[in-house]
C-alpha cells in the first residue's frame, strides 16, 4: 500500500511537471534575419541586410503549432522576389521597387520539454508591398502568392520568454517542396546530396514572449 501511494504521488508529480509544458499557449515575438545578396539577382542594388520581423504563434493539443511570421523587406529585395520571366519571349519583368513584407503562414509540430524547445512546420508565403492595391505593371496586377516554406527550429525557454534559432527554406510551390524534401530524405545518396545543395536555409534569431 505504501509503495502504491509513492507510485501515485510520483505519477502526479511527473504529470504536474509535464502537462503545463504542453498546455495551449500564445507566443508573441520579434526576429532578426541576416540576408545576403542573391548572386543570381537581376538587381545589382541588393546589399547585405539585417531584417527585422514579427512573430505570432499558438501551441495547442499537446504538439500542434500554428505560426505567422512577417519579415520587413527592402525595395531591392521585393523587386527581385516578385520579378517574372517569360520564357517564350525572353522578357524579364521586375516587380515593384517598394518596401514590403514577406509573410509565412505555417502549421506543424512543436515540442517543449522544460527549457528545451523544438519544432518543424510547413506553410505558404505571401508578399505585401507598400500600397499594393495601387500597383500595376504593364497592365498586370501584382501577385502576392510566393510559394511555400519549410521551417525547423530549436531554442531555450526561460520562464515566460525564450530565444529560438529558426531555419527557413523557401520553395516556388508545394509540389517543388514535396519533391525536394522527398529527395532530401531519400535512400538514394545522389538524390539526397543534390537536394542538400539545392535547399538553402535562411536563419533567424527569434525572441519570444510566452503568454
Amino acid at each position: 500500500m505504501h509503495k502504491t501511494k509513492i507510485l501515485a504521488f510520483a505519477v502526479i508529480l511527473i504529470l504536474a511537471m509535464i502537462i503545463p509544458a504542453f498546455a495551449d499557449q500564445i507566443e508573441l515575438g520579434m526576429s532578426l534575419t541576416p540576408l545576403a545578396p542573391d548572386k543570381n539577382s537581376y538587381n545589382g542594388e541588393q546589399q547585405e541586410s539585417m531584417l527585422p520581423g514579427f512573430h505570432v504563434g499558438y501551441r495547442f493539443a499537446f504538439l500542434g503549432y500554428l505560426s505567422w511570421d512577417s519579415y520587413v523587406m527592402p525595395p531591392e529585395y521585393i523587386t527581385d522576389m516578385t520579378a517574372t520571366y517569360d520564357s517564350a519571349t525572353g522578357t524579364y519583368m521586375p516587380g515593384p521597387f517598394r518596401p514590403g513584407f514577406l509573410n509565412t503562414w505555417n502549421l506543424g509540430l512543436k515540442l517543449v520539454l522544460g527549457p528545451l524547445v523544438g519544432y518543424s512546420t510547413v506553410g505558404v508565403n505571401t508578399i505585401y508591398v507598400y500600397k499594393q492595391d495601387e500597383y500595376q505593371y504593364d497592365g498586370k496586377d501584382f501577385n502576392s502568392n510566393f510559394g511555400a516554406n519549410w521551417k525547423v527550429g530549436a531554442g531555450l525557454k526561460f520562464g515566460n520568454w525564450g530565444l529560438t534559432l529558426d531555419m527557413m527554406a523557401l520553395f516556388p510551390s508545394f509540389d517543388s517542396m514535396q519533391k525536394d524534401l522527398s529527395d532530401l530524405f531519400s535512400d538514394d545518396k545522389q538524390l539526397s546530396t543534390a537536394a542538400e545543395e539545392k535547399i538553402k536555409f535562411i536563419p533567424s534569431l527569434v525572441a519570444t514572449l510566452y503568454l
